[in-house]
């Protein structure tokens, strides 16, 4: 494809990105509310007991929003990889894609071995940092401008530097 074809589809794909990771992130923050929502539907009964079924029935939801956080997270790869917005924004996307894969190992993991499944919640805090960050990068600046390339056009020219200082 030539130069001229591809950069409409870099420019389409960093516009899409910027809407997509900004609804992943705000997806985070919503599977947050659903996993509280879950722990405190699921208190006990008057007798003192909650079965397991009853305990689960509560977090279905919260399930299925992080199903599909991880295709979620795939598609933001893809997207990012499409847009080729340099190796920060596609190695944290990456690594955002990761992270949410390994949070469905640590959710079944925790169902047999609870020490492991609480480290369900430590990744779900590095993935709601993440996408925050990924959120706030897409929106300061253009996703197709190298950071290095941003900075130079910032700053000031010599001589009107020199005049602050």
């Amino acid at each position: 494809m030539k130069e001229g074809l591809m950069n409409p589809v870099r420019r389409g794909a960093a516009w899409v990105y910027r809407i997509l990771v900004t609804l992943f992130a705000a997806a985070v923050v919503v599977e947050f509310f659903l996993a509280g929502l879950g722990a405190f539907g699921a208190m006990p009964s008057e007798e003192g007991t909650v079965s397991h079924a009853t305990f689960a029935d509560k977090f279905d939801v919260h399930a299925a929003l992080g199903w599909s956080l991880v295709l979620g997270s795939l598609l933001l790869l893809v997207i990012v990889l499409v847009a080729w917005t340099g190796p920060r924004s596609i190695g944290a996307t990456f690594v955002l894609a990761v992270l949410t894969f390994v949070q469905t190992i640590l959710a079944s993991a925790g169902e047999d071995a609870p020490a492991v499944g609480a480290f369900h919640v430590v990744n779900a805090l590095l993935i709601m940092a993440l996408s925050g960050f990924l959120t706030v990068r897409a929106w300061r600046g253009n996703l197709l401008t190298p950071p290095a390339q941003l900075r130079e056009s910032t700053q000031l020219p010599r001589s009107a530097a020199s005049r602050w200082r």
